[in-house]
């Protein structure tokens, strides 16, 4: 008797070695006796096209898409769902008769985290971001979805910030936008008023010093959050600890996304519980709490 090859999905990206996603993505698949594989598969932005082209004919059912490939993925997708078409990224794909379809689970996620483990309300509050690429994007689109306040969007390449913070702008001209260099100096007249400091660039990701920020003139009412997961204490949530600061790391974001694409899909809802489970486990946390 033939056994059954499962379906293929896999997380793409440059590097990939540090998913989590994998271990949680099989546990809820097996949960859900759901015949899906999910693995890694790190391609650099030039092998892109290359695997695009093959993969309607290789079993696949669908990918999840981490940095540098959020933005690039999409001229390659025969549709892309209005919340990542607002976004200007997709981090799951779905393949589904002979389509791929974009979506994005990013914003949504980190939504779900933030109030799940802090309580946190967006309404009317100040945010800053650092970082301005896919899924920055992501989150910038769900915090002015939410009605903040205001935002600042602080980067090392001051030019990416400003063309992201102009085209927001259009989409939510009522509310501030603005961009500013990532250096200490800069930011410190904006942190005073900061309500919510959000890290979505890699530094944390391998331990790396990060760039020096003011974080003592953060209000005492400021959460810092990093969506970082590995190390769950980063740099940044590490010195914010240090500081009395409220911190939320980046482990719930990553569960919810990915319960987010399960149920992209599967059509079936995602086990929760499980996938947090496992997550804590392989992070070594006894909670996503900090």
């Amino acid at each position: 008797m033939n056994r059954i090859q499962p379906k293929k999905i896999a997380i793409i990206g440059d590097p990939v070695s540090h998913s989590l996603s994998p271990a949680m993505q099989n546990a809820a698949f097996r949960a859900k006796k759901i015949p899906f594989h999910y693995s890694k598969k790190r391609l650099t932005p030039g092998q892109l096209p290359s695997f695009f082209k093959t993969l309607k004919s290789g079993r696949y059912r669908g990918l999840n898409v981490t940095v540098p490939h959020k933005e690039a993925v999409m001229a390659f997708l025969d549709e892309i769902a209005p919340t990542a078409r607002l976004i200007g990224a997709v981090n799951t794909i779905l393949l589904e008769d002979g389509r791929l379809k974009g979506f994005n689970t990013d914003g949504e996620g980190y939504l779900h985290s933030l109030k799940k483990e802090t309580g946190f309300s967006l309404k009317g509050k100040h945010v800053v971001i650092l970082g301005a690429g896919g899924a920055a994007r992501a989150i910038v689109a769900a915090c002015l979805s939410r009605g903040i306040r205001g935002l600042t969007l602080a980067n090392r390449t001051l030019d990416r910030a400003k063309k992201l913070a102009s085209e927001f702008q259009k989409k939510f001209p009522r509310i501030p936008i603005s961009a500013v260099p990532l250096k200490s100096k800069v930011l410190e007249p904006i942190f005073k008023k900061t309500d919510l400091l959000i890290n979505t660039t890699s530094a944390g990701l391998k331990k790396e010093p990060f760039p020096p920020l003011p974080l003592h003139l953060l209000p005492r009412r400021a959460l810092v959050s990093d969506i970082v997961y590995k190390p769950a204490l980063t740099p940044l949530l590490s010195e914010a600890k240090k500081k009395g600061k409220r911190i939320l790391p980046g482990l719930g974001m990553l569960l919810y996304q990915g319960a987010l694409s399960f149920e992209i899909w599967t059509n079936r809802s995602a086990p929760l519980s499980l996938m947090k489970k496992v997550l804590i486990k392989k992070i070594g946390l006894k909670s996503t709490r900090q």
